[in-house]
């Protein structure tokens, strides 16, 4: 089964990524943080073995000096809110051919090449596949073709959006599969706890720590 990882992702740039997060440690430190973990990202999409595009939700501002790492197609997010952006994402590469389509956040730094590779290898048991994160969320979604209408009225952002999103699946008479719980970094609570955690990849952490100043 032919397969693709889309990352969505933005510009690590100060003040227009991880808002939240800048509310505590400054719009700079967020941009690093942010760019340590899109970058991680990108780099086990990559090691998943399968063709990698970063959708990026905005074009990077005129100031924008960072760039991807080769081997990696960048294209903007189509739609207005999450939902569309996702949907559009999968129906172009459906239309394109692509029968397994992997679609990940950039901040959740317990999304290795090993969970994305099982999730597409799961697309040939069942239509859809979802990786929960711990706020409520989720950081994976992977569908096989032809896909499925799952984003509709999902509210996003938001504790309820896996609820729904399960709601949604059993409604369409869809079956999935879910993946283990991962984290993702939105505030410095998260960033802490995603620092203590033994599983954190070595490189990443020492990464995350140097930007957000701690020792």
């Amino acid at each position: 089964m032919s397969a693709e990882v889309v990352v969505f992702g933005r510009v690590p740039e100060a003040g227009r990524v991880k808002t939240r997060l800048a509310a505590a440690i400054g719009a700079a430190a967020a941009a690093e943080v942010y760019k340590a973990l899109l970058e991680h990202a990108l780099a086990e999409a990559l090691a998943s073995g399968y063709p990698v595009t970063l959708a990026l939700a905005e074009p990077g501002g005129p100031a924008a000096a960072w760039a991807p790492p080769p081997g990696v197609a960048v294209e903007l997010q189509a739609g207005d809110d999450l939902g569309e952006r996702m949907a559009a994402a999968f129906a172009a590469r459906f239309a394109a051919g692509v029968e397994a389509v992997v679609l990940v956040g950039s901040d959740a730094p317990g999304l290795d090449a090993a969970l994305m590779r099982r999730a597409a290898v799961a697309c040939a048991r069942v239509p859809v596949v979802l990786a929960p994160a711990l706020d409520g969320g989720y950081a994976l979604v992977a569908q096989r073709a032809p896909g499925a209408a799952l984003f509709d009225g999902v509210p996003w952002s938001s504790p309820d959006t896996l609820a729904a999103t399960r709601a949604a699946l059993q409604q369409l008479g869809i079956a999935h599969e879910e993946l283990e719980a991962v984290r993702d970094i939105d505030t410095a609570a998260d960033l802490l706890s995603a620092l203590a955690d033994p599983g954190l990849d070595g490189e990443l952490r020492c990464r995350l720590a140097a930007a957000a100043g701690i020792r």
